[in-house]
C-alpha cells in the first residue's frame, strides 16, 4: 500500500466514494454545513487541506490528508491486515487497498464521532418536526405540557393540538422558500453529554461495513435467501472489529461465537446521542 496518497491514486477512494453515495445527499437538498458552527473542529481540518480534485469531496479530502499525515489508527499495518484478512477480500472479489481505505475511513470516522465528537442538542427544526410527528401520529390521550418558570398550561383538546401541529408544519413548508430557516439548522452542544460504551461504537462501525457490503452486487449474489449477510461478511467484520482493537476480546476472531450477530440484535433499536465528529462533515449512518 502507498505510503502516500495522491489525487492520481483516487480510485483508492472508491469504496469510500459508494457510502458517501449512501449516506451524504446531495449538497442542494442537505444543510449540514449549517448543523455546525464553522469555527468547529471539522471546518478547521477542512481549512488546512489542499483543494480536492473535482468530483471527490471534503470528506474524501480530509480523510487523504489524515493518511498522508500518518494520523489514521492502524493505518501502519497493512501487511497485518492482508495476512488477516486476505482470504476473506478475495472471496467477497473486494480490492484489498480500495477496502483496506474503507476501513481505515470507518474506524477514523467513529472514533471522530464517539470518542472525540461533541454531543449536540436537537436543531430546532428537529424539535419542531418531533413535536409535529408525535401529535400526527401518537395513539390514545395526547396532552402538551409546557412550562415557563412557574407558569404552566396544559393543551389536552385533540382539535387545538391538530391545529397546532398544522400551523408548525404549513409555516416550515413556507419557511422552506427563505434564509429564515437557516436559523432552525442550528446545533448547540448539548452539556450534559455522556460518553458512549464501546459495545454501540461496534456497532456503528460495523454498520458503516455492511452498508458497503450492501452496494456490492457480487457480494449480494452469495447470500444465502432470506440471508441479510453472508457467513464470509460477518466474518469479516468480525475480524475487522478485533484487529482495530474496537475490541480486544478474542471472540471475535472466531465466527462460530457469533459475537457479532448478538451485538447486532442487541443494539439493533438503540439511539445513538447526537454527535458530530471531531474532523468530518455531518456524516448519517443509519
Amino acid at each position: 500500500m502507498k505510503e502516500t496518497i495522491t489525487w492520481q491514486d483516487a480510485y483508492l477512494f472508491d469504496y469510500i466514494n459508494e457510502i458517501e453515495y449512501l449516506y451524504v445527499p446531495d449538497v442542494d437538498d442537505y444543510k449540514y454545513n449549517m448543523n455546525i458552527s464553522r469555527g468547529g473542529q471539522a471546518s478547521e481540518s477542512a481549512r488546512k487541506i489542499e483543494t480536492p480534485a473535482f468530483g471527490y469531496s471534503e470528506i474524501v479530502a480530509i480523510f487523504k490528508d489524515r493518511y498522508n499525515n500518518g494520523k489514521l489508527h492502524k493505518q501502519d499495518k497493512y501487511l497485518n491486515y492482508i495476512q488477516t484478512v486476505g482470504h476473506l477480500l478475495k472471496d467477497l472479489q473486494l480490492d484489498p487497498e480500495k477496502f483496506w481505505c474503507l476501513f481505515l475511513f470507518a474506524l477514523d470516522y467513529c472514533n471522530s464521532l464517539y470518542l472525540e465528537g461533541k454531543t449536540m442538542k436537537a436543531t430546532p427544526l428537529e424539535e419542531l418536526q418531533a413535536l409535529v410527528d408525535m401529535i400526527n401520529n401518537a395513539d390514545g390521550e395526547k396532552i402538551l405540557n409546557f412550562k415557563s418558570g412557574k407558569q404552566k398550561t396544559l393543551v389536552e383538546s385533540p382539535t387545538a393540538l391538530k391545529f397546532l401541529a398544522d400551523a408548525i408544519q404549513n409555516q416550515l413548508n413556507e419557511l422552506e422558500r427563505s434564509d429564515l430557516i437557516k436559523a432552525l439548522y442550528i446545533r448547540k452542544e448539548d452539556t450534559d453529554a455522556k460518553s458512549l460504551k464501546d459495545s454501540p461504537i461496534i456497532v456503528y462501525f460495523a454498520r458503516i461495513i455492511f452498508s458497503f457490503f450492501d452496494s456490492q452486487e457480487q457480494i449480494k449474489n452469495k447470500r444465502k435467501k432470506g440471508a441479510n449477510y453472508s457467513i464470509k461478511e460477518m466474518e469479516l467484520v468480525s475480524q475487522l472489529v478485533y484487529f482495530s482493537n474496537l475490541s480486544t476480546n478474542n471472540s471475535w476472531t472466531n465466527i462460530v461465537n457469533e459475537t457479532l450477530k448478538g451485538f447486532l440484535k442487541q443494539y439493533k433499536d438503540y439511539e445513538y446521542p447526537n454527535n458530530v465528529s471531531s474532523i468530518y462533515p455531518e456524516f448519517t449512518v443509519h
